[in-house]
């Protein structure tokens, strides 16, 4: 249930440093450890020493209720020392869990960033800093031990005191025959059992100090309503998608960065089969054009409409069917190329689906080239391919949806010269008869585009056109963005 609230849960949820994949995968994997901890073997010795209390205390009371009375009244100390070891305990653990947190963060990026840190003989930084965050933990665990061992010591003082006290008071009763020796006995013995039962369950409070953040953390994520949620099939569906996209007067600041802002009056309008590409210095808010279009964002103000219709009145798992997205670092998850595809369909794939794909993609010849093919692992992050065969196998899963409208988000930019012609054929093939939104500095890529929208300081500046039009512009942004990356390549 909680992966499950994660996944859906809106993409500026996840830019909170909170929420980062190391948080969130120790809350998934402590937390609810934790919490079976708590209703398993020990919910059960609480009501196994809940019940052996009540048939002391029951027995006791019918033995000699005088004495009875005098070690009840005792008992409560046990009861103190168990509520207030609890109160510490409790303090003690949320704060180790935010630690661990953290911990568990620095582990995470080391792994999956392994080959850069060997690369950068990074090691010892790594370990150093895993250390100290492992710190914190060290020394909460240690005053969580002395604290736990002072409790339980006391208890077990308590426990003593109290037999003492009954042995006392018991003799006095004997003695003045308003009881019997045996009848002194059974009062005690049934006591003892309760104040075991007492102290037994007040040795179980760091377990259930740490089950009730545990279920504090998990709830908190149960409870969390996403703002931009996929499950959710309210909203309405266009039968026959064009592709007509218009950003009016969009303003927008990152959730995470409400002071930087980064469209301000945003208008621009994409014709449906056409291609438009948006140029401009980096932080210039092209990428996110892609985010808002895709929903992963909404607007501060203003409207994004699809074929006239507002984009969030539109399903949302529906939107993002129509669109398919190919990215400057292309994510491939650790599975087979023919999985990693076939993710691009909603439902089974066939084999002859992705075959075309495939070819459309222009993957299909070094595919079978692997001595696997098609089965071949791609390893974590697709390690065991190059920068070309994963954009080709991203582009293939893309083409798998068979989208109404193609994002391309600096597609080549981080390869090498032949891969990216094999790669950029490959784009050609696929843009034909797609509205297609193109963000990129290479001028290879934009060279064919029907509209070249240049962005600067959150809008869309008059230069538009082809890129004929725009070269031609004396002291235009784009003329001497074109310059200055001939210069760069020269």
């Amino acid at each position: 249930m909680c992966f499950e609230k994660v996944v859906y849960m809106e993409v500026s949820w996840f830019d909170d440093p909170e929420h980062s994949s190391g948080a969130v995968g120790a809350r998934l994997s402590a937390d609810a450890a934790c919490l079976r901890g708590l209703v398993g073997d020990a919910l059960g010795l609480l009501v196994e020493n809940s019940a052996t209390a009540i048939a002391g205390l029951c027995i006791a009371f019918v033995a000699n209720w005088q004495l009875a009375l005098i070690i009840l009244v005792m008992l409560p100390l046990l009861g103190v020392n168990g509520y207030f070891h609890f109160k510490f305990m409790k303090g003690f653990s949320a704060d180790a869990k935010k630690m661990y947190e953290d911990a568990s963060q620095v582990a995470n990026d080391a792994v999956g960033s392994i080959r850069i840190i060997g690369s950068f003989c990074a090691e010892e930084k790594v370990i150093e800093l895993y250390q100290k965050k492992c710190e914190g933990p060290i020394q909460t665990g240690i005053r969580q031990g002395l604290i736990s061992g002072i409790g339980f010591g006391l208890s077990f003082f308590f426990l003593f005191s109290v037999y003492a006290c009954s042995f006392y008071a018991g003799a006095r009763l004997v003695a003045a025959g308003k009881t019997t020796f045996s009848d002194v006995f059974r009062v005690f013995c049934a006591l003892t059992m309760t104040a075991v039962g007492v102290a037994q369950s007040g040795s179980l409070a760091p377990n259930q100090s740490k089950g009730k953040s545990s279920a504090a953390s998990i709830f908190a994520i149960l409870d969390q309503k996403s703002k931009i949620d996929s499950s959710d099939d309210s909203g309405t569906t266009i039968e026959n998608v064009k592709g007509e996209i218009k950003l009016r007067h969009v303003s927008f600041k990152y959730p995470t960065r409400p002071d930087v802002t980064i469209f301000q009056d945003l208008c621009l309008t994409i014709h449906h089969g056409k291609t438009v590409a948006l140029v401009g210095e980096s932080g210039s808010g092209k990428s996110t054009v892609v985010s808002l279009l895709q929903r992963f964002y909404d607007p501060d103000s203003g409207h994004i409409t699809l074929d006239g219709v507002e984009i969030q009145k539109l399903q949302l798992k529906w939107l993002r069917q129509q669109m398919g997205m190919v990215c400057q670092e292309p994510v491939l998850f650790n599975d087979t190329i023919r999985a990693n595809i076939a993710y691009g369909k909603e439902g089974n794939a066939t084999e002859a689906e992705i075959i075309a794909a495939v070819e459309l993609a222009n993957a299909h010849k070094f595919i079978s080239s692997l001595q696997q093919g098609y089965d071949t692992i791609v390893g974590e992050r697709g390690i065991q391919l190059s920068g070309g065969q994963k954009q080709r196998v991203a582009i293939a899963r893309a083409i798998m949806k068979a989208p109404k409208i193609l994002l391309l988000d600096e597609a080549t930019s981080a390869l090498d010269a032949e891969s990216e012609r094999v790669v950029q054929d490959a784009l050609d093939r696929i843009m034909v008869d797609r509205t297609t939104v193109v963000v990129a500095h290479r001028l290879s890529t934009i060279k064919g585009a029907d509209e070249i929208a240049v962005v600067k300081n959150g809008v869309i500046i008059a230069e538009k056109g082809k890129h004929e039009t725009l070269i031609s512009i004396e002291d235009g942004i784009y003329a001497s963005l074109v310059a200055l990356h001939a210069s760069a390549s020269s």
